[in-house]
C-alpha cells in the first residue's frame, strides 16, 4: 500500500532543535521539487521564514543543505537562487540515472520486500493509462516508492545519490506538469517480474529501456511546450497602441532548451 504518512514529522529520537532543522529542510525541499519556489527565482531567508512559518536558522541550514544537492545556489547581495531547469541539468540527471540505476537490477528481494513490490505494482496497474491528475499522482508516488524500495538495501552513498537524482527528475516532471504537458508514468511490470524471478539481466534491460523512454518523453515534452509558447497570438487587423511589457502571473515558467538526440 502507498505510504501517505507525512514526510515532515520529525523522529521522536531527535533533539528539538535538530528536529526543527530537519523539518525546515524537508519543507523547503518539497517546495523546490513541487516548483512552489519557481526555477530561476531569487529568494531571501526572511521571506521564506515568514512564508513557511519556520525559523531563520532552520531556513539557513535547509538552504545550505539544498545547495549541496544542486537545488539552490547563493549569490552575493541577491540572496539564494532556485536552480533553473536547463539542458545541462536534464542531461546530468539522465546521465546519473543511466550510470547508477542498472546496479539495482542485482538486488535480491526478501519476502517482505517482494510483497511490498507486488502491492505497489498493483497500485500502479489500477491507474495505468489514466491521465487525470489524481491517477497520475498516485501512479508516480507508487513508482517512486518502488524505486525507493530497491535502493533501500544499497550503500549509503548510492542511496543518497540516487535519491537526489530522482528528486531532480521529479522537479523536472513537475515543471512540465505546470506547463501543461503531462508525462505518463513508466510501466514497471517487466522490471517487477524480473526482480521477483531473480533475473538480473532482464531487470537491467528493463531499467535501461525505461531510462531511454524517459529521456525521449522529456525531449518530446519540452519540444511540445516550447512549440506552443512560440506560436504567435492572433492579432486584430486594427492597429493597436503599443503597450509596455510587464510581467504577470500568467507569464510562463522559462523552459530549458530541448535535448538533441545526441544528448539523450
Amino acid at each position: 500500500m502507498l505510504d501517505t504518512s507525512s514526510p515532515f514529522a520529525p523522529s521522536a529520537t531527535l533533539p528539538a532543535t535538530e528536529a526543527r532543522m530537519d523539518v525546515a529542510t524537508r519543507r523547503l525541499r518539497k517546495a523546490v521539487i513541487a516548483c512552489e519556489l519557481a526555477p530561476g527565482d531569487f529568494i531571501h531567508e526572511a521571506a521564506l521564514a515568514e512564508r513557511f512559518s519556520l525559523g531563520r536558522a532552520g531556513i539557513r541550514v535547509a538552504l545550505t543543505a539544498l545547495s549541496g544537492e544542486g537545488f539552490v545556489s547563493r549569490h552575493a547581495r541577491q540572496g539564494w537562487r532556485i536552480a533553473p531547469v536547463d539542458g545541462a541539468l536534464i542531461e546530468a540527471m539522465l546521465d546519473g540515472r543511466r550510470r547508477l540505476e542498472p546496479s539495482l537490477a542485482a538486488q535480491r528481494l526478501n519476502g517482505q520486500a517482494r510483497d511490498l513490490l507486488i502491492s505497489l505494482l498493483g497500485v500502479m496497474e489500477s491507474v495505468f493509462g489514466r491521465s487525470e491528475p489524481a491517477a497520475l499522482a498516485t501512479a508516480r508516488l507508487a513508482e517512486r516508492q518502488l524505486r525507493d524500495l530497491l535502493v533501500s538495501s544499497t550503500g549509503s552513498f548510492a542511496r543518497r545519490w540516487l535519491g537526489e537524482i530522482w528528486d531532480h527528475a521529479d522537479r523536472i516532471l513537475r515543471l512540465l506538469d505546470l506547463a501543461g504537458h503531462l508525462v505518463a508514468p513508466p510501466d514497471r511490470r517487466a522490471l517487477a517480474a524480473a526482480l521477483i524471478a531473480g533475473d538480473a539481466d532482464a531487470a537491467r534491460f528493463a531499467i535501461t529501456q525505461e531510462n531511454e523512454r524517459f529521456a525521449g518523453a522529456l525531449a518530446h515534452g519540452f519540444l511540445a511546450v516550447s512549440s506552443r509558447l512560440a506560436q504567435p497570438a492572433a492579432r486584430s487587423a486594427r492597429r493597436r497602441r503599443a503597450r509596455p511589457t510587464t510581467a504577470t502571473t500568467d507569464t510562463p515558467i522559462p523552459l530549458p532548451i530541448p535535448l538533441s538526440k545526441e544528448q539523450q
